[in-house]
């Protein structure tokens, strides 16, 4: 991020990194949002003379009252340290004056990032005022325009670039400095190149209409970006606490009933190049407690790949969070509009690390790239990025190969790196993407290292070498770690893998063994995305490896089940379950059924044939027991009903209807004293509530149960009232300012791209 430059104890915002059209945009976002004007933005040669205009009554916060027409002229520099004087204007005062001859001037308004003195303001009042028609000048300089972003939170959510642009701790309070600094850091300087879309302002949207957002997209598509500008602008506009959450677990924990102004940001919620199944799962169970936290004015934010999503969606019980449909925003790269796709390639390139003459040299060929079909915003991070560029034939067919080919041509960068960048991305890569600074290896890692040709010093070199292009060090949790820059990095290094008989070996010698349970399938199982399929003649080298995981330690069961039941075909299960015949005996599980990993593995086994009569039976009397005694209403679930057989179904339902229903009453008076009163109420009956619903849908020719269901879950919503003792806070109102009249564009003969090449 870049660092502002202070005088006088006030912050200055680096605004000649914006480039002109930006420029133009956030004096337009000025005048609509702080000044409260809607302004038409007239651009370049159809502009008349004019960057911006409007017609009417302006009263302005200390009174003053401008009446007529007003024009405003923007003038850019891209020079750090320029001082406006009026020489520098005589153009702009040229057309002031056929503006004012048409009664288009009565108020003029400059706007420049440039510094502008007292003096030189008022030598251009002067010059202005002078004009025949001009009754009204003023002059916003550098120092005025950062004053108006510091003092205007609002303004800065709908231009989040600028949290880019100056310093946070001039901004935000310390404690939301510490939090915004930690969800920047995992973006690097990306966010200072950040352009407000379609995508970013319905994301803004839902979360004042709902309270929660599921940001869905392809790969390399920006979801990250607008999630991070999202949190942090909750940061200064709300005053939230913002919590970057893991999973399920980690929202549960980080929920507090007692504050109403939380933000949670679950980035990849559903797995992060693959569904991850007991991820996906686990947030059926807390649900309730995202519904929880909206209600008392939390908002939520969630991201995931599409394909993922759809991937997850056989496993949610979307019934339980409907916002989750209500709420989605699909961001659709080839939806971006042209100025969206400009700006996102100029702010790349202008802010990359490419030298000015090769800008030059891309510059003819820019707009094309920017409206080419396989366009997305990390095509722009790497063309502005020299590492990616090597070998680019820089042509209109080089360039459209390279936009063409995003993932062939990062390979091939990987793939040409030297023994030390490559040792380097495989450690990031065996630490599931995720390396903790300082770097400490086990002696698995240390003897892969070696083995790719690179040693420990080679390993702490070509980490630094490669932050900002292929990985970056960003703060977690007070500690840091080395991550890939973007996911699709991980993907490609994980297609050189599968294809590397080596490095698969290496990868499946040297990776810690939870992290290979959540990443490699055994034989090809379908999932889209996964990293490494492990073939026929590595089984029993993986098995191995697993023989050293300490499958009781807690966590470990529960994440070698689950590699059992989603990432293995039936020969690599034969083969488990005859190295261990005491394995299958083992399985054993309790209620809710979704929650033990053990009825994961039983059904997968039944699914392949590979499960012993003896044991589904077994199985099936459990469940049958916990239908009623619980009641636990997952066999209903269309996996589990898998291994259960028509006539013990009709049996189940059947206990339900005679044993369960007719003593319900008994089972909410045991579910109320179980009640801890530091837990919502709602949440509390959560399970017993969604288990009566989903067996009144089974049971919906039974008349005598319907009514019964339907008794017992209005007892309940009268013990839910009973126990809500203490006032739920009201949601927060605040306008999260997604909806902004912002200068409007015309098609303009100026480039964007005319001064991408300026340092």
């Amino acid at each position: 991020m870049s660092h502002s430059k202070v005088q006088a104890g006030e912050i200055t915002y680096e605004l000649h990194t914006l480039g002109w059209k930006a420029f133009q945009n956030l004096c337009a976002t000025i005048a609509a949002e702080v000044f409260g004007q809607t302004v038409q933005g007239f651009f370049d040669s159809n502009d008349g003379g004019r960057d911006g205009a409007f017609h009417g009554k302006w009263k302005t916060a200390s009174g003053e009252l401008f009446e007529g027409s007003f024009t405003i002229q923007c003038k850019f520099t891209s020079k750090a340290d320029k001082q406006i004087r009026p020489g520098d204007l005589a153009d702009e005062l040229e057309k002031a004056k056929r503006l004012a001859a048409r009664g288009l001037a009565d108020n003029y308004f400059l706007f420049t990032n440039a510094h502008l003195s007292g003096s030189a303001e008022e030598e251009l009042r002067q010059l202005v005022q002078g004009i025949p028609g001009i009754r009204k000048f003023s002059a916003y300089g550098s120092e005025r325009i950062s004053q108006i972003i510091r003092e205007s939170s609002r303004l800065r959510m709908l231009v989040p670039r600028v949290y880019g642009l100056g310093d946070l701790s001039q901004i935000l309070d310390q404690r939301a400095t510490d939090q915004a600094r930690e969800i920047l850091s995992a973006l690097g300087d990306d966010l200072a190149k950040f352009v407000i879309t379609d995508a970013y302002q319905r994301s803004a949207k839902a979360l004042v209409e709902h309270g929660f957002v599921l940001l869905l997209g392809e790969p390399a598509c920006g979801k990250s970006t607008i999630a991070a500008a999202l949190a942090v602008g909750a940061l200064d506009e709300w005053g939230c606490s913002t919590l970057k959450v893991r999973d399920a677990d980690d929202f549960v924990a980080h929920s507090n009933p007692n504050e109403s102004k939380q933000f949670f940001w679950v980035d990849d919620v559903f797995g992060s190049t693959q569904v991850d199944w007991p991820t996906t799962v686990g947030w059926n169970r807390a649900f309730p407690h995202v519904v929880a936290a909206i209600k008392r004015g939390a908002r939520v934010l969630f991201t995931s790949r599409d394909y993922i999503y759809r991937s997850a969606i056989k496993y949610l019980k979307e019934s339980a969070l409907p916002v989750i449909r209500e709420s989605q925003v699909v961001i659709r790269v080839e939806q971006l509009s042209k100025d969206e796709r400009e700006q996102i390639l100029y702010n790349h390139i202008r802010l990359g690390n490419q030298l000015a003459s090769y800008k030059s040299r891309l510059k003819p060929f820019l707009t094309d790239v920017a409206h080419h079909s396989g366009f997305s915003p990390e095509t722009a991070r790497r063309l502005g990025t020299s590492l990616f560029t090597k070998r680019l034939t820089v042509s209109k067919a080089g360039l459209d190969d390279f936009v063409a080919h995003p993932k062939e041509l990062l390979t091939e960068v990987i793939q040409t790196l030297d023994a030390g960048s490559l040792s380097a991305l495989a450690l990031v890569f065996m630490r599931g993407g995720l390396l903790a600074s300082p770097i400490k290896m086990n002696s698995d890692e240390e003897h892969a290292i070696i083995l790719l040709g690179g040693s420990m010093a080679d390993v702490r070199n070509s980490l630094n070498a490669l932050e900002g292009s292929l990985l970056l060090q960003s703060l977690q949790g007070g500690s840091y770690f080395w991550r890939f820059k973007h996911p699709t990095i991980r993907d490609a290094f994980a297609a050189i893998v599968a294809k590397d008989r080596e490095l698969m070996d290496i990868y499946l010698t040297g990776t810690p063994v939870n992290k290979l349970l959540n990443e490699v399938t055994c034989g090809d199982v379908g999932i889209q995305g996964a990293k490494v399929i492990v073939p026929v003649d590595r089984f029993d080298a993986l098995t191995t490896r697993i023989e050293s995981f300490e499958a009781t330690k807690d966590g470990n069961e529960r994440s070698l089940h689950q590699f059992l039941s989603y990432r293995c075909d039936h020969a690599y299960l034969a083969s488990y379950i005859a190295r261990y015949p005491d394995f299958i005996p083992s399985l054993s599980f309790g209620s809710y059924l979704t929650a033990h990993s053990d009825v994961s593995v039983i059904v997968r086994l039944n699914e392949l044939g590979l499960l012993p009569e003896s044991k589904r039976a077994a199985a099936v009397a459990t469940i049958r027991t916990l239908a009623t005694s619980t009641p636990d209403a997952d066999f209903l679930r269309a996996s589990i009903r898998e291994i259960i057989r028509p006539s013990e179904f009709a049996q189940i339902m059947e206990d339900v209807r005679t044993i369960l229903l007719p003593k319900i009453d008994g089972v909410i008076r045991d579910w109320r004293s179980n009640y801890d009163k530091k837990d919502d109420p709602e949440e509390h009956f959560y399970l017993l509530v969604s288990a009566l619903k989903d067996f009144r849908v089974e049971l919906a020719e039974h008349p005598d149960a319907i009514a019964h269901i339907d008794a017992a879950v209005i007892d309940v919503k009268e013990a839910i009232e009973e126990l809500r003792s203490e006032h739920q806070p009201e949601p927060d109102t605040d306008d999260f300012g997604a909806d902004s009249s912002s200068a409007v564009s015309s098609e303009d003969s100026r480039s964007i791209f005319d001064d991408v090449d300026h340092d």
